[in-house]
């Protein structure tokens, strides 16, 4: 049985990823070309097995390219990711997720098939929502920059201090546009930070969302960049191919 504290944190947790995961993959959604997008959110810290380097460490990524050209890849959902096996986390997690998911997807105006999976970080006591969507024509400057923004602190009128931050990261050997934006949460004497790292290509649009388990796992209460762009690189690696 989750402690207490564990519950509390998973909670807030959950409540930052509300406002963290920009983007959802829908197959209904607006005509892809031209459009902007975003990914969502999360990922293991220094204990999972891909973990290495921050936000901003080189990857041996080329250029970035634009919303034309360079490689086409496609997305699938491999059983191991950047080392992480898929996992089941409680109904109760995966529906609050996957409703914030959806909530956000007519926003970023991505259409295509989408890919989803959730894999288990069972060192960091995280599950990894990952979700991302194949398709054509889609701009990765654009989708890049409809998700940058400067710190921005409001009340999400519970009580509670919000204030998201994003910040540009190494997208990876494949290339494209990446960015992590993260929420931190502060509510009474908890204060907890979720994040996603999104990454785009003119084909393909993903991002990871970690969240706490909350099952006394762990005592940690949230992942930023630096713990969560190193392992949107690993799980990029083994979920986007060249065609």
């Amino acid at each position: 049985m989750a402690s207490s504290a564990g519950t509390r944190s998973t909670r807030a947790a959950l409540a930052a990823g509300a406002v963290a995961v920009l983007l959802t993959l829908s197959a209904c959604g607006p005509a892809a070309g031209g459009s902007t997008g975003g990914a969502p959110a999360g990922a293991p810290a220094g204990g999972g097995p891909a973990a290495a380097g921050g936000a901003g460490a080189p990857a041996g990524a080329p250029a970035a390219q634009g919303s034309g050209g360079g490689p086409s890849y496609v997305l699938s959902a491999p059983p191991v990711a950047g080392g992480y096996p898929q996992g089941q986390p409680p109904a109760a997690t995966a529906r609050l997720v996957g409703a914030d998911i959806q909530r956000n997807a007519q926003r970023l105006g991505l259409s295509g098939t989408p890919v989803k999976a959730v894999y288990d970080d069972r060192a960091d006591g995280a599950w990894i929502f990952y979700s991302g969507v194949n398709g054509t024509g889609f701009a990765p400057d654009k989708l890049h920059d409809a998700l940058e923004q400067i710190p921005v602190t409001s009340d999400n009128g519970a009580g509670d201090r919000v204030t998201t931050n994003a910040v540009d990261t190494d997208p990876g050997p494949h290339g494209g546009r990446a960015v992590c934006d993260s929420v931190l949460v502060r509510a009474g004497l908890l204060t907890t930070m979720a994040t996603t790292c999104s990454w785009f290509t003119p084909t393909t649009a993903a991002g990871v969302t970690l969240v706490l388990k909350g099952d006394g796992s762990t005592t940690r209460l949230g992942f930023s960049a630096d713990d969560v762009a190193p392992v949107m690189r690993a799980i990029r690696a083994d979920v986007e191919q060249r065609r």
